[in-house]
């Protein structure tokens, strides 16, 4: 017999969340906050809420309209966890959805007094029958995502207890219990998306993230505008990992040290780096080929989720490629 319980839907965008309302006959919402970008550090919902708006804004009326975006998003989540309804949460295995959903299983295992009687299923995939390249959930059709239905399986109380110790981690601002998840867990996907995350720290070889060193790779045979220079630097990832804008966020940085590594013309003020020329500097080429060191000659400033990356030449946590590791110069 079809249970009667109210069903609440948690996707990871309005693309994806748009397709299964064609066909779910229940309420449908979106969690959709890149928390890899930016300081993920504040505390209670007041001041997570007005330090993620802050970063996704650019200041004004729209930091309390985002950040009432933000509440709104989970207070939906937690009245519909209070009145006992299901709860199925669609991710995909890329680090910007490993992120929400460990964040979300969290949230929904403090709401709950005990975590085994809340009734939460997952589909998480990282693959779809057909497609050549599987991008995510908003590229499959309704009657795609509809054979997933049957494929939920039960949140179990290990996953519950590996998403918080993940999301706790992620939000420390030691960096060092995040280093220690990236391998298999209750959560198959997880550890290589975590993986993915602390390469975007500063390398040991030249102080480039994972993502800048793409972008001077992909500029070192030429000069493209910025909504090439996104997709191909996409290319260059096993799984999806950053948005156009975040990636154009990670050009304009190169561009704006004291010593640019790149250059855009005509010059931006704003976020869209569309129509615009970028071409990588000498000085580039040289941080590219592991001559010199971007942090040194730069600087840093930049969060990765709890942990600030601040100094005028020199960082502490650094990404050393070789070893596949996280590392601290710091005695």
């Amino acid at each position: 017999m079809k249970s009667t319980v109210p069903t609440l839907h948690i996707t990871n965008g309005d693309s994806a969340a748009g397709t299964l309302r064609t066909f779910l006959p229940d309420p449908v919402v979106i969690t959709a906050d890149p928390l890899f970008d930016g300081p993920a550090s504040a505390g209670d919902d007041d001041a997570w809420y007005a330090q993620r708006a802050r970063q996704l804004t650019t200041g004004g009326d729209s930091v309390r309209h985002v950040g009432a975006q933000l509440a709104a998003w989970d207070r939906a989540v937690d009245d519909a966890v209070r009145r006992g309804d299901e709860i199925v949460l669609w991710f995909e295995h890329d680090l910007f959805d490993q992120l929400l959903l460990i964040r979300m299983i969290d949230r929904i295992g403090r709401v709950v007094a005990r975590k085994e009687t809340a009734a939460v299923s997952l589909i998480c995939i990282d693959r779809f029958p057909g497609i050549d390249r599987f991008i995510g959930l908003g590229q499959l059709s309704a009657a795609q995502l509809a054979t997933l239905v049957d494929r939920k399986a039960p949140v179990t109380a290990a996953q519950f207890d590996h998403a918080s110790v993940a999301w706790a981690a992620f939000r420390a601002d030691d960096p060092t219990a995040l280093a220690g998840l990236t391998g298999s867990g209750p959560l198959p996907f997880l550890g290589a998306a975590l993986q993915r995350f602390l390469q975007e720290y500063p390398s040991t070889r030249n102080g480039l993230s994972r993502s800048a060193q793409q972008v001077l790779q992909v500029l070192d045979d030429g000069s493209m505008d910025g909504d090439r220079l996104f997709i191909a630097t996409q290319q260059l990832e096993e799984s999806p990992f950053i948005g156009d804008w975040g990636l154009f966020d990670v050009v304009r940085l190169l561009g704006s040290g004291a010593v640019p590594l790149v250059t855009i013309i005509p010059p931006s003020d704003g976020v869209d780096l569309r129509g615009h020329a970028v071409a990588i500097t000498d000085a580039g080429r040289e941080v590219r080929a592991g001559r010199r060191d971007c942090v040194a000659l730069n600087g840093i400033d930049q969060w990765r989720g709890g942990v600030h990356l601040l100094g005028e030449r020199t960082v502490r946590w650094r990404w050393d490629d070789a070893r596949q590791t996280l590392i601290s110069l710091k005695a």
